[in-house]
């Protein structure tokens, strides 16, 4: 029994001396304060310190550990390691700081057998000039886990947030956000580095990791602090940052900004409230110092305020989606596909962002353009400089400036505006096929938008072109004064509905030339007026599908040709600069009408004529030019009958020697020779010349015959042509 006895004590020696130990207040000698940082263990994973009293300190584990700290600091110079000890792998060490927020300017490690290193303070944390180098997994949240158990980990422990843990206490500001600030450091971790916080801010820094997952939420508790949606400040900031590997952001309410940084990785970014991916800019001239780069796909979803990616490239493809504000894409570089979508519908002068998709500046796309709007599209951008609803304005119309750009794609364009839109084209657009879908909406007595516009000055550049418009399509013409740019951005401001049958409104949308496959429009207006497109090419153009009212087209110098069963419009208009009109095939159901070179005289084709030869004009004023240029200085078109090309009339070759001619013909002989007929063999054939019918008067044409003045009969043949 009294051996029992001595054992017992021993055994409650040896307890109440590892009580002490995992109870005790440690101090590391790091950071700054009284006496330096001090830490309480609050789990039986503790095995001690190593290097108290030096610059290098280590606390080590062997089992899972929740660290309640009063104070955590690190200087310069200094470093602070998390050791797992004894064999020990993938531990989780849950560090609590209790008061003020953490200043890291040194350096802090975690070896591999530390899966996991989460540092909670609620107070904020500042890393500075630091180096954080961990082989696992790396957590930083300001939500306080002072109560949580370290071996029960979840979710909710570090992302919900209530409203007291979004203000700094004491603050009288309701924006001084608490957040995780990371300036001038580096991080090096070899699992996924997260961060909760109401306010994340990133500055010249590098972070390796597999993924950087960052997440200011619940928005609700957010918004509690007074903040609305259109003032919100900044909560999730990146600027001129070095990022390798994928980054994660999750901001329910709050802007974005991402500036002038490189991401070897894909980014994905789901927020609520302003986001800018853009550069770093000269702050007295604006010049752009710096842009964003991401090696990976970049995929950003936004909810009711502006998203624009601007001074950016993008290796992969982007997919900017907005739920009801406005999208742009400006002077971006895509390795492959853009899908741009903003959604919803707001009313003229509203309190929130229209529903505008602009791709703008010099923008180049490998892959497809894909676009989508509930209101505009614009391919181009503008500047305003007066807002009628203003309370500065004076005069009753937008005014502003119309931005310099060119956009490129490598793919197709796609462009669909879905209730009350337009799609506006004020910068040169190039692409292999574009297909453009145009739809007003009717609010009550009102329409809005609809229609397919540009500025009269830019190109559109593509092999094929599909065009559907519930209004007018074509360029905009100034009028009353104003610039076509302040026209344009009331146009587009303003939803204006142009029904296409206001001449002072139309002008010619300039495309490069190639093969219109669809033109869609209704027939008449609302008003019952006939509903117009107004196109010019600048190279040969084919229209070879057509649904419409009324088509004007003009290829200056150039060739049209309208063919096919798929045309269809009450009437086709051919400016009077076209080089050559050619109809080929029988199935009209549309008058055409051109200008013919001889005269300068309109030509009209209906319906149920027939193209024959008699339509067509003389070569040797229009079209026999080898560039295609005029020869008479007047108009140039030139109709081409079904199936052929003209050719110019060569030499006839010479004539084959023959008997001499007998006695000069009699008036009879003439007679019989113009009135010849197969019947009649044994009347003596005349030699006679031979002329073409373009070349001849056609008053003295009768038959296959013409009758000369000295008496003579020339034989008229038909204008030479080749099958």
């Amino acid at each position: 029994m009294k051996n029992l006895k001595q054992l017992s004590a021993i055994t409650l020696c040896t307890l109440f001396a590892t009580m002490q130990v995992t109870f005790a207040n440690i101090d590391t000698g790091l950071g700054a304060g009284n006496g330096g940082a001090s830490i309480i263990n609050g789990g039986a994973g503790y095995q001690g310190i190593t290097g108290q009293g030096t610059n290098n300190v280590g606390l080590n584990f062997n089992a899972n550990s929740h660290v309640k700290w009063d104070t955590l600091n690190v200087n310069r110079g200094e470093t602070l390691n998390f050791n797992a000890v004894d064999g020990a792998k993938n531990l989780t060490i849950l560090n609590t700081v209790q008061n003020n927020m953490s200043k890291i300017y040194g350096n802090i490690n975690a070896n591999s057998g530390i899966s996991q290193l989460i540092i909670s303070n609620p107070n904020g944390m500042l890393y500075d000039g630091a180096k954080f180098t961990t082989a696992g997994d790396v957590m930083l949240t300001t939500k306080d886990m002072t109560n949580v158990n370290v071996n029960n980990l979840t979710d909710g422990a570090y992302t919900k947030f209530t409203s007291a843990d979004w203000v700094k206490a004491g603050s009288n500001d309701t924006q001084d956000l608490i957040q995780v600030q990371i300036k001038d450091s580096d991080f090096t971790v070899g699992g996924d580095f997260n961060i909760y916080a109401p306010k994340v801010v990133g500055t010249n820094s590098t972070i390796n990791a597999n993924t950087l997952k960052l997440t200011t939420a619940n928005g609700a508790d957010y918004l509690a602090q007074g903040l609305s949606l259109k003032e919100n400040k900044g909560v999730t900031l990146l600027t001129a940052m070095d990022i390798n590997g994928d980054i994660v952001i999750t901001n329910d309410v709050g802007a974005l900004s991402i500036a002038g940084s490189d991401i070897d990785g894909d980014v994905k970014a789901n927020v609520g409230g302003l986001s800018y991916i853009d550069g770093i800019y000269n702050k007295t001239t604006g010049a752009l110092e710096k842009k964003t780069t991401i090696t990976g796909d970049a995929d950003f979803t936004a909810h009711g305020q502006q998203l624009i990616a601007r001074d950016v490239e993008v290796d992969g493809n982007i997919n900017m989606y907005n739920d009801g504000g406005a999208v742009e894409l400006r002077n971006a570089t895509v390795g492959g596909d853009a899908n741009l979508k903003t959604e919803g519908w707001q009313p003229i002068n509203h309190e929130k962002y229209n529903h505008y998709v602009h791709v703008s500046g010099n923008t180049d796309i490998t892959g497809d353009l894909n676009i989508e709007s509930s209101q505009n599209i614009h391919i181009g951008n503008y500047e305003v400089t007066n807002n009628p609803y203003s309370s500065t304005s004076t005069t009753n119309h937008w005014e502003g400036n119309l931005l310099p750009g060119k956009l490129t794609v490598g793919g197709d364009i796609k462009a669909k505006v879905t209730d009350g839109g337009h799609i506006m084209t004020t910068i040169d657009t190039t692409a292999k096929n574009i297909d453009y879908t145009a739809k007003s909406r009717i609010d009550g007595t009102k329409t809005y938008g609809g229609n397919i516009l540009s500025d009269n000055k830019s190109v559109i550049k593509a092999n094929t072109y599909k065009f559907k418009s519930d209004g007018y399509i074509g360029g905009m013409k100034t009028a009353n004064g104003q610039t076509i740019d302040n026209k344009i951005i009331d146009t587009m401001e303003e939803y204006v509905f142009i029904p296409a049958d206001i001449p002072t409104d139309h002008d010619y949308m300039n495309i490069n030339g190639g093969t219109i496959t669809k033109l869609e429009t209704p027939k008449v207006s609302a008003g019952g007026n006939d509903v117009q497109v107004y196109i010019k090419s600048n190279n040969d153009l084919l229209v070879n599908g057509a649904n419409a009212g009324v088509v004007n087209l003009v290829a200056p110098d150039k060739k049209i040709t309208i063919t096919g069963d798929n045309v269809h419009a009450k009437e086709i208009n051919v400016g009077g600069r076209t080089g050559t009109l050619q109809l080929d095939f029988p199935k009209r159901d549309f008058t055409t009408k051109y200008t013919n070179i001889k005269d300068g005289v309109v030509k009209t084709i209906k319906p149920t004529d027939v193209i024959t030869y008699d339509l067509t004009n003389n070569p040797s004023t229009g079209y026999n030019s080898p560039d295609l240029k005029p020869t008479n200085g007047t108009n140039t078109t030139y109709l081409v009958g079904p199936g052929f090309n003209p050719v110019p009339p060569g030499p006839e070759p010479e004539p084959t020697p023959g008997p001499k001619p007998g006695p000069k013909p009699t008036d009879d002989d003439n007679v019989r020779v113009k009135n010849w007929v197969p019947e009649d063999p044994m009347k003596p054939l005349v030699n006679t010349p031979v002329a073409f019918a373009a070349d001849l008067d056609d008053d003295q044409i009768e038959g296959p015959c013409r009758k000369n003045v000295d008496g003579s009969v020339t034989v008229v043949r038909a204008y030479p042509v080749n099958n």
